[in-house]
């Protein structure tokens, strides 16, 4: 575990010499990035002579983001019934070297049931959709999940909304249903909201969370994540990398010569355009930067986030507070890469208080109604806290009475206001006390109100 700590600081500790994700080396790395990518299009190793096929050709939402033929996603599930293998799709390794991504685009109107045949063909439990159906009035994705409870029928495969969840303000969680000849299967479906085109969101945690969550979600299953946006290439490449990231961190596998640029570079060779502009690139090292703090937080607690002149190592990493509160805060299982808050102030249970009327009275020897009401208005209402229960008696007494009543209420309201009700009917525990008045007049109190 110390080597890929090593690892961590020593890129933490490049990444601000350099200057941070604002500095100019972030951008020249892009540069090179995309002048390398252009190279191997004359490659034959990155041929994409399958997507470019006339028949193919109208499967491609662009025509400049064609998966390479080497790692493309290829279709053999109702091939007999005369669809074709055909789909804008591709393989990405992940961090165990297996094929841990399917990096796709939005469907078309006519790509839908390819669509559910990969789903269907490669097992795909999880799948991460990083766009919106429409964006700036222009279509980027046909919706291929159906509304509210009404079944979607796409060619064999009848889907079925079971459960829409929202996890946050900028993620919705789906459970999907989904039936092909007579087998049923569930699918989980993350959809990120407010991811603009070509931009990034404005704060790593809520991508985290859609990861963490879809790896809950995946559990031990090594079938792969489908994961699009509109092109397949842009945000997905953003979130197949963090994933990437965080499963080398989680299997303690950072080497210790780790940089971002390599894992990029690596993953445009198996789908073009991968983290498609340099803002997601600067992104994509203030998320990964984040996670390795917290990392370091979570591990070495007496990381104290500082160089040696005592300047922050990264401006933009979150704030790591080391007060003996927080390092008791245990972490739960399998979610390390998270940023930590101080636990809420615990506040008092709805049954720990109540509120009583304050009874307005004449002053003491005057006639009812003759004085005046005072400039100064009492409340209406006090707030009393709960007394401790009474011990409830076992046993009547010789004569047969009752058990004998607690005392009256000791609120501001006086002690002749209210008195509980010792065997009355129970609220359930809402926190509030059932209570009843004194009767007035000249007339005996009941007998159940006796004292003994």
């Amino acid at each position: 575990m110390s080597c890929s700590l090593d690892a961590v600081r020593s890129f933490l500790e490049r990444l601000e010499a350099r200057g941070g994700r604002e500095g100019a080396a972030l951008a020249r790395e892009f540069s090179d990035i995309r002048a390398r990518s252009a190279a191997w299009k004359t490659d034959e190793k990155c041929s994409t002579e399958a997507g470019n096929l006339p028949r193919n050709v109208r499967k491609n939402r662009y025509k400049d983001v064609v998966p390479y033929d080497h790692t493309r996603s290829i279709l053999s599930l109702l091939q007999e019934e005369g669809h074709g293998d055909y789909i804008n799709g591709s393989f990405i390794r992940g961090a165990d070297g297996s094929q841990a991504y399917i990096a796709t685009q939005g469907p078309l109107p006519h790509t839908l049931l390819d669509f559910w045949r990969l789903v269907w063909e490669f097992g795909v439990k999880v799948i991460l959709m990083a766009c919106r159906e429409t964006e700036n009035d222009r279509k980027k994705c046909e919706r291929y999940w159906p509304q509210e409870h009404e079944p979607l029928q796409i060619g064999p495969f009848c889907i079925t909304l079971t459960k829409e969840t929202p996890l946050n303000a900028d993620i919705i969680l789906r459970t999907l249903k989904v039936t092909f000849q007579k087998e049923s299967r569930s699918a989980h479906h993350l959809q990120y909201m407010s991811w603009p085109d070509r931009g990034v969101p404005g704060n790593p945690d809520t991508v985290l969370t859609m990861i963490e969550e879809a790896r809950r979600l995946q559990g031990s299953s090594s079938r792969p994540l489908c994961v699009h946006c509109s092109a397949g290439c842009g945000r997905t490449g953003v979130l197949c990398t963090i994933d990437y990231v965080r499963q080398l961190l989680l299997t303690q596998r950072i080497p210790p010569d780790f940089s971002l640029f390599d894992v990029v570079l690596e993953m445009r060779k198996q789908r073009p355009s991968v983290v498609q502009t340099e803002e997601q690139y600067r992104f994509l090292h203030h998320t990964v930067a984040q996670m390795f703090y917290s990392a370091l937080q979570k591990t070495s607690p007496q990381y104290q986030n500082l160089k040696e002149n005592c300047a922050p190592l990264y401006d933009d990493a979150l704030s790591l507070w080391t007060s003996p509160a927080l390092l008791a805060i245990p972490c739960p299982p399998g979610r390390v890469l998270r940023s930590i808050s101080m636990p809420a102030t615990q506040t008092l249970a709805m049954a720990d208080t109540y509120a009583v009327v304050q009874k307005s009275r004449d002053p003491a020897g005057a006639a009812p109604g003759s004085w005046e009401r005072s400039t100064v208005e009492k409340p209406l209402y006090s707030q009393v806290t709960a007394r401790a229960q009474l011990p409830r008696a076992h046993a009547e007494d010789a004569q047969g009475a009752p058990p004998a009543l607690g005392l009256a209420d000791q609120s501001p309201a006086g002690p002749d206001a209210y008195e509980d009700v010792t065997d009355g009917a129970q609220t359930g525990g809402l926190g509030f006390n059932l209570r009843i008045g004194r009767p007035k007049g000249p007339r005996d109190p009941p007998a159940e109100w006796t004292r003994v």
